[in-house]
């Protein structure tokens, strides 16, 4: 459908005070819109040199350099999950609650099962269904500390050091990093949060074994390559 069309069905809704009901119908069949200029968009993230793979690490490895220790983790934990920043900083808080530690990590599947809070990870049009993540990272995540900076306060750490970067570039060296490592779009967006739950709770509640192996094979050389 026309991105026309929907947007006027969408204003006719606030028009008609029934704007709660288009919001469900929308979500029942998935319906998205747009204006065309997100292919431009694409082309100019694509060609800007600021987005190369090894720009944003340097970033990621420039707000290592200048943040505390305390905060340090969740930058590291950001890139290794491809969570959100407010997302990593509440599942490194949920890791460090004891009693989550049990319902949220598979150990054998050596996953973070995001989709168990769907209070916190499976909201409207930001979900994070699950990550995978190494029995020695989460072992080392969840003794952390009990109370993990918030992702404002990192924020405001690097600002206050005259950084110039904040920790969205994780998410995107993470799923930049798996896809040049062999996983597919497909998987990148899955482990991403960008399906949904339909597709999700049809072909990924048990995700396969070789996905986890070649993402934990990757994500380790991308632990190597932040460190170095």
């Amino acid at each position: 459908m026309r991105h026309h069309t929907l947007e006027a069905l969408a204003n006719l809704a606030k028009y008609q005070g029934r704007y709660d009901q288009w919001l469900q119908i929308r979500q029942r069949y998935n319906l998205k819109w747009s204006n065309g200029s997100n292919s431009l968009q694409s082309l100019q993230r694509f060609f800007n040199p600021n987005l190369t793979l090894d720009s944003m690490l340097q970033r990621v490895r420039n707000m290592i350099e200048h943040l505390p220790r305390s905060m340090v983790p969740i930058v590291k934990f950001a890139c290794l999950t491809g969570l959100r920043p407010t997302e990593a900083c509440e599942s490194v808080r949920l890791l460090n609650i004891g009693q989550c530690t049990v319902q949220y990590y598979n150990q054998e599947q050596q996953c973070l099962e995001h989709f168990r809070f769907a209070d916190i990870s499976l909201r409207q049009t930001k979900k994070a269904y699950l990550s995978f993540l190494s029995t020695s990272n989460y072992q080392w995540v969840k003794n952390l500390c009990t109370k993990p900076p918030t992702w404002n306060a990192i924020r405001h750490t690097l600002k206050r050091h005259g950084v110039n970067c904040d920790m969205r570039y994780c998410r995107k060296v993470h799923g930049s990093w798996l896809h040049s490592h062999g996983v597919s779009t497909e998987e990148v967006d899955f482990l991403q949060g960008r399906v949904s739950t339909s597709v999700f709770s049809r072909h990924y509640l048990s995700p396969p074994k070789d996905l986890k192996d070649r993402v934990l094979k990757a994500v380790n050389e991308l632990q190597k390559e932040i460190e170095r």
